[in-house]
């Protein structure tokens, strides 16, 4: 794996947890919370996209501050973050990078 697969993954786990969280049939707490509101169409539409943004600026931040450039609780450093054959995906700027096409530059 490499940082590019691993920040489309990041991006593909967001876009399932979105869409679960506005699938009355999914179970998740937060969709139970989401449909107790009684939201019409309209601000149904926001709310997803409120959450949507707020889960893109979440993980991007996350994936840019494992790779040094942003903090992550107040602490900046670069982690070490490994696949598990030991390639690195860190550390270099490659995982800042593919966050930035994964969450800003994708259509999926």
């Amino acid at each position: 794996m490499d940082a590019d697969e691993f920040a489309r993954l990041c991006r593909a786990e967001k876009d399932s947890m979105v869409a679960a969280f506005f699938d009355p049939t999914a179970g998740t707490a937060v969709g139970s919370q989401i449909d107790s509101l009684g939201l019409d169409d309209a601000k149904l539409a926001t709310a997803r996209s409120i959450v949507d943004g707020a889960l893109t600026d979440a993980l991007y931040n996350f994936l840019v501050a494992l790779d040094g450039g942003a903090s992550l609780g107040g602490v900046q450093q670069t982690y070490d973050l490994r696949d598990e054959s030991g390639a690195k995906l860190t550390g270099d700027g490659s995982l800042e990078s593919a966050a930035f096409a994964a969450f800003h530059e994708s259509d999926t």
